[in-house]
């Protein structure tokens, strides 16, 4: 029974020293935990705003012992070594407690640079081809270009005019390429080489000569060296075969072949398919065996091939003197480049004077 007694007596002990609120005594302070600095817990200690740090003991006779501070605290008691901040937003300045944070404007993205063009020809309904065309443009496919060969031309894209050069001034757009190109080859610039580029002659038959100047055009071949230029640039008198007194100038294979053989009724002695030598004949018997004047049109028919060449004009046109060798006479001959010319002691004789080398080209 006394193990009974001392329990009752260390419980009635205990609940002297607990607060007394329910059971009348005076309440007294209760401790706190007070947050450690290192651990982040807490730590178990009296509340300092009391001065009160023992138990008032009813009963005398009844030893209660305070348990110490330091043997209930198993964390740590350093002083918290950190101080609250508020957090800090992009918007500036601080949010209260309880309130939510401003939101947060997104990231300004920088715009794209603008590299439209400020007229925008590529809109077909506010610039139709004809209104186009009266600004000196004209609309192919994707691009736009100036009809006037600048080396300036507009792309269309997103529904969007862009502007663009070509890499020189010496460059123009070309509509056959959709690309730049050198004005010597864009037809519709004052540059461009219409003999270099002579895109008729595809169009000529093997008995015409291509005339490569504006208007480009097709003759037959016999009005090629009969003395009157009938193409714009005069080329298809120019770079005429020279042949002898007693010889007739098969001019387009370029060589020459016995005057007896003109209009002696043999089709084709100039052998390239041209029937040179018997186009223009007279049906004048006497003719036969003479130079016949076949593009005069009056005086006489023919003459004899002792006037041929001779330096005097007996056909009405002249043309007894064309096509004649002119031997030691330092007259120019114009080569086929139409840029270039050499006199005739240098045409035909061995060496490349023309660029081009049609001074060498039809020498037999």
């Amino acid at each position: 029974m006394a193990w009974l007694v001392e329990t009752v007596l260390f419980l009635f002990a205990i609940r002297q020293a607990l607060p007394q609120d329910v059971y009348g005594a005076p309440q007294q302070p209760y401790p706190y935990v007070q947050p450690s600095a290192s651990s982040g817990s807490g730590s178990y200690i009296p509340n300092p705003q009391s001065s009160i740090h023992t138990v008032q003991q009813p009963y005398p006779n009844v030893d209660v012992v305070e348990p110490d501070v330091d043997s209930v605290d198993i964390y740590e008691t350093e002083e918290p070594q950190f101080k609250v901040v508020n957090p800090f937003f992009p918007s500036g300045g601080s949010v209260e407690p309880g309130t939510l944070p401003p939101p947060v404007a997104p990231p300004q993205v920088p715009d794209k640079p603008d590299n439209s063009y400020a007229i925008n020809y590529c809109d077909k309904k506010e610039f139709p081809d004809e209104v186009l065309e009266q600004y000196g443009l004209e609309r192919i496919d994707y691009f736009v270009y100036n009809t006037s060969c600048s080396h300036i031309f507009f792309q269309c894209s997103i529904g969007q005019t862009f502007l663009l050069s070509c890499t020189s001034q010496d460059q123009a757009f070309d509509k056959s390429t959709e690309n730049c190109n050198f004005k010597n080859a864009v037809k519709f610039c004052p540059e461009y080489d219409h003999v270099m580029h002579c895109t008729i002659k595809d169009t000529c038959t093997e008995n015409e000569f291509a005339c490569c100047a504006m208007p480009q055009t097709c003759i037959h071949v016999s009005k090629r060296c009969d003395g009157h230029p009938d193409c714009a640039d005069g080329e298809d008198e120019n770079n005429c075969p020279s042949c002898a007194r007693d010889e007739f100038a098969c001019v387009k294979s370029e060589h020459c072949i016995p005057a007896n053989k003109r209009c002696d009724g043999v089709a084709d002695d100039c052998e390239d398919g041209s029937n040179l030598d018997e186009i223009g004949c007279s049906k004048n018997t006497t003719c036969i065996g003479k130079f016949v004047c076949g593009t005069s049109r009056g005086g006489v028919s023919c003459v004899d091939l002792e006037m041929h060449c001779d330096g005097k004009k007996d056909c009405l046109n002249g043309e007894d003197e064309m096509n004649c060798k002119q031997e030691g006479k330092q007259k120019y001959l114009l080569c086929e480049n139409q840029k270039q010319s050499v006199t005739r002691l240098q045409w035909c004789n061995g060496e490349t004077d023309c660029a081009d080398g049609s001074d060498e080209k039809y020498c037999y």
